[in-house]
């Protein structure tokens, strides 16, 4: 008998529900997420799916973690400070398409989900400082930390480091803009909105850039 095929959206409550009781965090249905808030932070999984889905044939999925601070007003260009993204080693996303397909999906998801966004959720809790510099020190890349929320935390001595680690990162190019942004050029789009370069531009970070 060939597993039967779910709806959209009874695969996606399917799915939520099931990670919402996996991780403990808040199953909001309207918007398509799981959100936990610790002190000022709001620690956000959103679920997206495909346009090519069609219920009862196929139902994909992928989410990200988003991690934002809610002293940094409403707008994610503002107050998101690290983010992750969730899809299949294979490919972009993940079949929930019926029974066998959902359960492989959920355990790879759940999976990754429970060493991320759970695991840095814990450590905030638990010491939120202690969790601050763990962003700082391992998992900036992995989660596209932003600075500015590091320094407001920790004091902005302690990412000097980091500031100059970046700059040693960026191209040719990237350099030659920033020393373009230094004497007054506002023609590309990480000169205009948030961005680690930026911040690292505007608090002098690296003064004997040349």
């Amino acid at each position: 008998m060939p597993d039967a095929m779910f709806s959209i959206e009874e695969a996606m409550q399917k799915l939520l529900i099931g990670l919402s009781e996996t991780t403990g965090w808040k199953y909001l249905k309207s918007q398509r997420c799981l959100k936990k808030v610790v002190k000022d932070l709001v620690f956000e999984i959103n679920f997206f799916s495909s346009k090519w889905n069609l219920s009862h044939r196929r139902v994909e999925v992928n989410a990200e973690f988003r991690l934002w601070c809610k002293n940094y007003g409403n707008l994610p260009v503002n107050n998101v400070i690290a983010t992750i993204s969730y899809h299949p080693d294979d490919g972009s996303w993940y079949d929930i398409s019926s029974d066998e397909k959902f359960h492989s999906a959920f355990e790879d998801l759940n999976n990754q989900i429970q060493k991320t966004a759970v695991d840095l959720c814990t450590q905030f809790e638990q010491d939120y400082l202690v969790a601050v510099e763990s962003l700082l020190n391992d998992y900036f890349d992995e989660y596209n930390v932003y600075l500015d929320f590091i320094a407001d935390k920790l004091g902005i001595s302690v990412i000097q480091n980091k500031a100059q680690e970046i700059y040693n990162g960026i191209s040719d190019e990237m350099r030659r803009q920033a020393l373009a942004y230094q004497n007054g050029a506002r023609d590309k789009a990480w000169m205009i909105n948030r961005s680690n370069l930026k911040y690292i531009m505007d608090n002098d970070l690296l003064p004997d850039m040349n």
